[in-house]
């Protein structure tokens, strides 16, 4: 990844899927995190040895959350998980009750141009 830098474009997103499941052989640069500057990073279902955790990001782990179901509703993520034991404290609490098993939210930064109107 960090010899094709320079040669993709990466803009800034709200949600980043780990590759390689998360493992740590597969980190995504520093480099690329810093153009992404995503919200929450979601960790595959590799072996909790090999998976880097992403310090100083907010994460799911697939491997103790289950499935996972994003709902977007307005300029919200909301976040429910299969397993019923799996909470997030670093998560905004708004109530969400359409699926089972709710573990929070987190807010869509809209800083983005549309037809060259800010919104």
């Amino acid at each position: 990844m960090e010899k094709i830098t320079d040669h993709i474009g990466l803009e800034k997103t709200t949600i980043v899927f780990a590759s390689h499941h998360g493992r740590d052989s597969g980190k995504i640069p520093d480099s690329w995190l810093e153009k992404l500057d995503p919200q929450l990073i979601v960790i595959g279902e590799a072996p909790s040895r090999h998976l880097n955790y992403y310090t100083g990001y907010k994460t799911i782990t697939q491997n103790r959350a289950g499935d996972i179901t994003m709902e977007l509703v307005d300029n919200k993520v909301h976040f429910y998980v299969s397993n019923e034991s799996y909470k997030r404290s670093d998560l905004t609490n708004d109530g969400a009750k359409t699926f089972p098993n709710y573990i929070g939210s987190i807010e869509v930064e809209t800083e983005y141009t549309l037809e060259g109107v800010s919104a």
